[in-house]
């Protein structure tokens, strides 16, 4: 057997991306021969112009459908997302940092069971910031969507069109959304008032 040929089978065979070390320990060969191999299957996969395609998604690498294919591709594949639980996630993607009060005027009441379901999933993070939380993609919404780019801007490029809307570069000098103001802390002598509820 091929050393090479051993590691796209076990890429092939693992269903998602490995790690150098990961690969390294199924395999039995030393990282710097993982990595040779790797980066030649990469090679031979665009050479060869192949539907597949080896490819490094953060520190990681996969073996998954090219991203011009994925649309036909999914027609006989079970979605892992239903589209409108999709569309919510590449919400987030695009407008991260997003409050989850601002997503929810743009998806309605739904907002609460979707955000909790792709926290489950390990897709976003979900912060509190004042009376709602904030949200943002999490390490492994990369690795989920086989998106190459891990950063910020690559992720809302990517995501624009699965959410739906045109995108639009930030500008560099473009400000952050600003933190919620701290809580107003109630005097000693006045009676407090009843607490109010994260609400979104």
């Amino acid at each position: 057997m091929k050393d090479q040929a051993i590691v796209e089978a076990a890429l092939y065979s693992a269903g998602r991306a490995l790690s150098v070390d990961e690969l390294s320990q199924v395999t039995g060969f030393d990282s710097g021969k993982v990595k040779e191999h790797l980066r030649k299957l990469a090679k031979d996969y665009d050479a060869r112009g192949s539907a597949l395609e080896v490819a490094p998604i953060g520190t990681k690498w996969t073996m998954q459908i090219r991203a011009e294919y994925t649309d036909r591709a999914r027609a006989f594949a079970p979605p892992e997302l239903a589209r409108d639980l999709l569309k919510t996630v590449a919400l987030v993607a695009y407008h991260q940092p997003l409050l989850q009060s601002d997503l929810f005027d743009m998806i309605g009441e739904k907002v609460y069971e979707h955000t909790k379901s792709l926290e489950g999933l390990g897709l976003i993070n979900r912060k509190p910031a004042g009376h709602s939380f904030t949200l943002t993609t999490t390490r492994y919404f990369a690795e989920f969507f086989g998106l190459k780019a891990t950063d910020r801007e690559g992720i809302r490029k990517l995501m624009a069109q699965k959410a739906g809307v045109t995108y639009k570069e930030k500008a560099k000098d473009e400000p952050e959304p600003a933190a919620p103001a701290p809580p107003v802390e109630t005097p000693p002598e006045a009676p407090a008032g009843p607490a109010v509820p994260l609400t979104g």
